[in-house]
C-alpha cells in the first residue's frame, strides 16, 4: 500500500532530461538565488491553479489533468485534482493524507525516509527554496522570461525514483512558473502553474479532509 501511495505522490516529481534550446547559461547566479530566497522568506501562503501533463513512452498521447494548490507556512499543503477526476493530497509535516473517491488514508511521514524526502521536496518546490546544493547538482540557465534550474539528485535513495527536476522561475517575481520532473524510464510530468496569489489569508480548515 505504501509503495502504491508513494507512486501516486511521485506523479508530481518526475522530470525530462531534454535540451533547452531557448535557454543559455545564467549570467548572475548569486542575484537569482538571492531573489528566490527573498521571495520564499516573504511568502506566507500560495494559492494557484495548475495543469499537469503526463508523458509516457508507451503512450502516443499525453495525459492531462487540472487542479489547484494551497500552501501555508510552515508546512501545510493541499494538492487537489479537479479534472478529469477528483483526488486530493494533504501534507502537514507529520502526515500525508489522501482522499480518493471518498476513501481516506493517512500515513505517518516519519515512518519512511522516502515519505520525508517527498514531503520536503514538494513543499520546497512549491515555495521556491528547493535549491539545496548539498542534495542536488544544479545547472543554472535563463531566457528572456524565465530562470531555469536543472536539479540532479545526489542522494541514492532519492535517485531511485527521481532522475531529475527542472524548475522554471518567473523572472518578474521569482515564483515557480512550472516544474518538469524525470522518472527512471524518462517518462516525465510537466506541471504549469497559473492564477497565482501570494500572501492571501488561508484558513487552517482548508487543509482538512472533507
Amino acid at each position: 500500500m505504501r509503495n502504491m501511495v508513494l507512486g501516486v505522490i511521485l506523479v508530481f516529481i518526475c522530470a525530462f532530461q531534454a535540451d533547452e534550446p531557448n535557454f543559455a547559461k545564467m549570467k548572475d547566479v548569486s542575484a537569482f538565488r538571492n531573489g528566490v530566497d527573498q521571495m520564499a522568506a516573504s511568502t506566507t501562503s500560495i494559492q494557484a491553479s495548475f495543469t499537469q501533463e503526463k508523458y509516457l513512452n508507451v503512450l502516443s498521447d499525453k495525459i492531462v489533468s487540472q487542479g489547484s494548490i494551497h500552501f501555508k507556512k510552515p508546512n501545510l499543503l493541499r494538492w487537489e485534482y479537479h479534472q478529469p477526476f477528483e483526488y486530493g493530497i494533504i501534507l502537514n509535516g507529520k502526515e500525508i493524507t489522501i482522499k480518493d473517491e471518498g476513501n481516506v488514508n493517512s500515513f505517518d511521514i516519519a515512518s519512511s525516509q522516502a515519505f520525508q524526502q517527498v514531503n520536503e521536496l514538494i513543499i520546497h518546490s512549491v515555495q521556491g527554496n528547493v535549491l539545496d546544493e548539498n542534495r542536488f547538482d544544479i545547472e543554472y540557465l535563463e531566457n528572456d522570461d524565465l530562470y531555469l534550474t536543472k536539479l540532479l539528485p545526489k542522494e541514492t535513495q532519492m535517485a531511485k525514483f527521481l532522475k531529475g527536476i527542472h524548475i522554471y522561475f518567473d523572472k518578474q517575481n521569482f515564483t515557480v512558473a512550472k516544474i518538469r520532473l524525470i522518472e527512471a524510464e524518462d517518462d516525465y510530468t510537466l506541471i504549469t502553474f497559473s492564477d497565482k496569489a501570494l500572501n492571501e489569508p488561508i484558513s487552517d480548515e482548508q487543509f482538512a479532509i472533507k
